[in-house]
């Protein structure tokens, strides 16, 4: 999927604008590219890339979505910038998530 590829380059571009474009075409493909983002985010990337790339299958949504975001936070090797991008995607989402776990996401949240 060579379209994905340069939408992957264009996100990583210091170019803001060509960052947002990337954006909105990955959410414009919305489910059909969840599968790639989720690998992209395990081959591993800069730091500020993932927390634009969890941001992104957050407002993406389904339960592949959910599946590493969970990962993400609840790891305890995860960055603090990640975990903090991951628990606002899991946030994002709360109507997906039962509300014993979204309380706690919003006690970590303040504390």
């Amino acid at each position: 999927m060579s379209s994905f590829r340069a939408r992957m380059t264009q996100l990583a571009s210091l170019d803001v604008a060509e960052r947002e474009a990337a954006r909105i075409s990955l959410l414009q493909m919305d489910e059909d590219v969840i599968d790639l983002l989720v690998a992209e985010f395990y081959a591993g990337m800069p730091e500020k890339l993932a927390v634009g790339l969890i941001e992104i299958i957050g407002e993406i949504g389904g339960w592949e979505s959910l599946n590493l975001l969970g990962d993400v936070y609840y790891s305890r090797e995860t960055r603090p910038s990640l975990k903090a991008a991951a628990r606002s995607a899991l946030l994002r989402n709360a109507d997906n998530l039962d509300a014993e776990q979204v309380a706690k996401l919003r006690a970590d949240e303040m504390g």
